[in-house]
């Protein structure tokens, strides 16, 4: 009981008056032993000390003789008390420790061996070895696993001559535990027997495992032997072995990979492309040429790919010859080449282009041009401002080449009936950055929509030094933020560009422009504001982190997926309650669509960039844009509204939860993205 007292007199002291005045205290508990490691630790668990004075108290207290009751407080349930008790062991305690951690190995519960294995780990020396070799007979996976660990560690002949017979132990979890040890010591001498079970193996995470540390010890030789496993039925295996081999092949293997792919099935040859696109030899030119005919669009995507990595004259005059296939296909990727491997060779190919049949080589074609920055196709790329499937990109080609042809008709663009038409032509006026141009950007800051007026505004500034004064839209634009309409909100804004990873949301009013016809501007207008006052609260509490509109709805971001799926959930059976309490006139219908992906954050806090386009486009897919697949819907089965329809990359993400209930729907070419894309939708329950 006296004893009881003075710890607690100690204490009182030593909380009284933090940081070194009390590291006396702390040398005082220390003669208590465990009573007063435990009051220390108690009062820190209460928050009575802080952490950095709980550091400099159990520097003081420790000695030698305390280890073991150090050692028992790596159990603790508190993660930064683990910490704390674990940094102390190391430095004060080091290699005198060893023994009793081995100790609490063998008897210690699941946190004491977790701490005891990561500090011997740490502490790893080869006069431990023998010592740790008997756990590999114990009868607990913990201690064997934490034997494994640390051995791996450790390293050595010894080591290794033990762990190689764990590899093809009938437990898997203790094959896993082995074949990850070895991982960890890329031991040259474990090449053969891993690739010895993994040629019996039949599990494909550690398949995977072992391929890739076959991958990382490198071998050219291993190569060739994994080179059948891009067969594997598996995605995961495939890839691994794709990452291995290009990690460790040489050109030499390229002969062997050919042969692959024109024998495999379509994972065959994605696969074997991939392993070409890795490796950038130009004897591989001919195969992936061929492949750009590939019937997979993703085998035609890294080819592509494949052959802009290694670009050379030659490659250019093979693929230049590509323009007249009668495969839309490879003109397609015959293009794409040349919008990322710019040459003014190609120059009378892509003016050949822009009258092709097919959209997308009109587009990319269109692309390409603007990346040569010649002035003379400027009137054939203005041709195409009446093609209703690639106008869009003529704006953004004009500005690329620049000069004042360019600026006039980029002018005419400014009073194109498409919005994102004329938010283009500005947006491209005002990266040229010509006083030419300035006539022409002051003229539409009446504009009807508000970003587009906020954007003119914005772009005169920039390039006159002075803020520009419109008092006459003041009053439309304050009516519009109470409604939030035109107002871009954002929890990030940089000082410049950045990139970031969000999940990206557009929710759209489908209707609204037939109410105003119908009913009248102040009719859509409420509607409107309905939309408003119920999706706001429900974006704050998940957390949205940037809110845009886009006149008949928004585009929003979130940080994480889960967030923008629960927000567009709620929305729709919040929409869905309410219109039971309204007129058939005034119920609101909506489409949703999410992505994952990265956005351009601009200095206003916009987002931009392909991922963002892509949602876009996904959110207005109808059924005759549709490409059935197996597994998907029909047409008519897709509907036209009240509907969330996500992309890949958000499937992937969510794949690991079971919370939503997600249908395959096929899948869709979407303008201005390269390739074929799989949609899927929400169902609600």
């Amino acid at each position: 009981m006296f004893e009881g007292y003075k710890i607690k007199k100690a204490m009182t002291e030593l909380i009284s008056n933090p940081g070194e005045v009390s590291l006396s205290h702390a040398a005082t508990l220390g003669k208590y032993g465990s009573d007063g490691l435990k009051a220390l630790i108690d009062a820190f668990r209460g928050n009575r000390i802080v952490q950095k004075d709980m550091e400099l108290y159990l520097n003081a207290f420790y000695e030698k003789k305390h280890s073991i009751i150090f050692i028992e407080f790596l159990g603790d349930n508190k993660e930064e008390v683990r910490s704390l008790i674990s940094d102390i062991l190391l430095k004060k305690g080091g290699g005198s420790i060893t023994h009793e951690l081995i100790d609490f190995l063998r008897e210690g519960d699941f946190l004491q061996r977790r701490g005891a294995t990561e500090l011997l780990k740490k502490l790893g020396t080869f006069g431990i070895v023998d010592k740790i070799l008997p756990m590999l007979d114990s009868k607990s996976r913990d201690i064997k696993g934490s034997a494994m660990e640390i051995l791996a560690e450790i390293g050595g002949k010894k080591v290794l001559a033990s762990l190689l017979p764990l590899i093809s132990s009938e437990d898997w979890w203790i094959r896993k535990r082995a074949v990850t040890a070895l991982g960890k010591m890329k031991d040259p001498n474990s090449l053969e027997p891993l690739y010895a079970q993994l040629k019996v193996e039949n599990d494909p995470k550690i398949t995977t495992d072992i391929i890739q540390i076959l991958g990382d010890i490198g071998n050219p030789d291993m190569a060739k032997n994994l080179l059948p496993n891009i067969n594997n039925s598996d995605m995961v295996v495939r890839q691994t072995t794709v990452d291995a081999i290009s990690k460790t092949a040489s050109v030499d293997i390229i002969r062997d990979v050919i042969a692959i792919i024109k024998g495999g099935d379509v994972n065959v040859r994605r696969a074997g492309v991939e392993v070409l696109q890795n490796l950038r030899d130009t004897r591989a030119t001919e195969t992936l040429i061929i492949a750009l005919g590939d019937p997979d669009w993703w085998v035609r995507e890294i080819a592509t790919d494949a052959l802009a990595n290694m670009k050379s004259k030659g490659n250019d005059e093979k693929i230049l010859k590509l323009f007249e296939n009668p495969n839309e296909n490879v003109r397609r990727a015959a293009v794409e080449y040349f919008v990322r491997c710019p040459s003014h060779d190609a120059y009378d190919n892509l003016i050949k282009s822009l009258k092709d049949k097919d959209w997308m080589v009109r587009e990319k074609a269109i692309e390409g041009l603007g990346k040569l920055k010649d002035e003379r196709a400027v009137d054939s790329i203005i041709e195409l401002g009446n093609d209703a499937d690639v106008r869009w990109g003529v704006p953004r080609a004009l500005a690329a080449i620049g000069g004042d042809k360019a600026i006039v008709f980029l002018g005419d663009f400014l009073a194109d009936p498409d919005r994102a038409i004329r938010l283009s032509a500005l947006t491209a006026l005002g990266n040229l950055k010509a006083k030419a141009a300035l006539p022409l950007i002051k003229g539409i800051v009446k504009d009807a929509d508000t970003e587009i007026r906020n954007a003119a505004l914005q772009i005169i500034k920039e390039m006159t030094g002075h803020t520009v004064k419109a008092n006459e839209i003041i009053a439309e634009q304050e009516r519009e933020e109470m409604m939030g309409g035109g107002v871009i909100s954002s929890s990030i804004v940089p000082d410049k560009t950045q990139i970031l990873t969000e999940a990206i949301l557009v929710l759209d009013l489908v209707g609204s422009t037939d109410m105003s016809a119908n009913y009248g501007d102040e009719f859509a207008l409420r509607v409107t504001s309905r939309l408003v006052e119920t999706s706001k609260p429900i974006a704050a509490r998940n957390r949205v982190r940037f809110t845009k509109s886009t006149g008949d709805g928004y585009l929003m971001t979130f940080s994480e997926i889960d967030n923008a799926l629960k927000f567009a959930m709620e929305v729709s059976k919040t929409i869905e309650k309410n219109n039971l309490a309204v007129p058939d006139n005034e119920k609101i219908d909506i489409r949703i669509a999410l992505n994952y992906g990265e956005t351009r954050v601009d200095t206003k806090g916009d987002r931009l960039g392909t991922a963002v386009n892509m949602t876009f486009r996904v959110e207005g897919v109808k059924p005759d844009n549709l490409i059935e697949d197996e597994g998907g819907m029909k047409p008519e089965e897709l509907p036209l509204v009240n509907r969330i329809l996500i992309t890949e990359y958000v499937k992937k993400e969510i794949d690991k939860s079971e919370q939503y209930k997600i249908r395959y729907v096929g899948f869709f070419e979407l303008k201005g993205i390269s390739g074929r894309h799989r949609i899927y939708q929400v169902i609600l329950d």
